[in-house]
């Protein structure tokens, strides 16, 4: 089942709240991110329902955005207000406890750096030089990224 955008930034938020940390407005959207990218490596289904776009500072769930602004560069300090709640499920917290704790401790430009690296769907979706360059990036494309970065660092080399 894929969840809300906003409901997985939720626990990202009290994952990381229980370990005496803060995630800022950019952490959060290069997290869900990051962490709908390895659902749909590991469990092969999206951890999100809505589309991620190429924008100039990276992937970014434009609902997840919205939601977000009043925090500006800011720490997110309260849950969002989402209405019907969802409960995740523990695979899927499970799943999130490990990003967060791979990548919580990176700020969001340096996650930002990450996700626009050579390589990333980001970079293959990204037109800079577009009027308005919101354009969706594919599960498909997100998918077989995150399946390479596994693969790289369980050093399985494509044939």
């Amino acid at each position: 089942m894929a969840y809300d955008a906003r409901s997985v930034a939720n626990e990202l938020v009290r994952i990381a709240g229980a370990k005496g940390r803060t995630l800022t407005n950019m952490q959060l959207q290069k997290l869900v991110y990051i962490a709908h990218g390895y659902s749909l490596a590991i469990l092969q289904k999206p951890l999100i329902k809505q589309i991620v776009e190429a924008w100039r500072y990276g992937p970014v769930v434009p609902d997840l955005y919205h939601a977000l602004r009043q925090y500006g560069n800011g720490v997110v300090n309260s849950p969002i207000n989402i209405l019907p709640a969802e409960e995740l499920s523990e695979t899927d917290k499970a799943l999130l406890a490990s990003v967060e704790s791979a990548y919580g401790r990176f700020t969001g430009p340096q996650l930002s750096t990450m996700t626009h690296r050579e390589g990333t769907p980001w970079r293959e979706v990204y037109r800079p030089n577009a009027f308005f360059n919101n354009d969706v990036i594919p599960d498909s494309l997100i998918k077989e990224h995150y399946v390479r970065l596994l693969n790289e660092r369980a050093g399985i080399v494509p044939a």
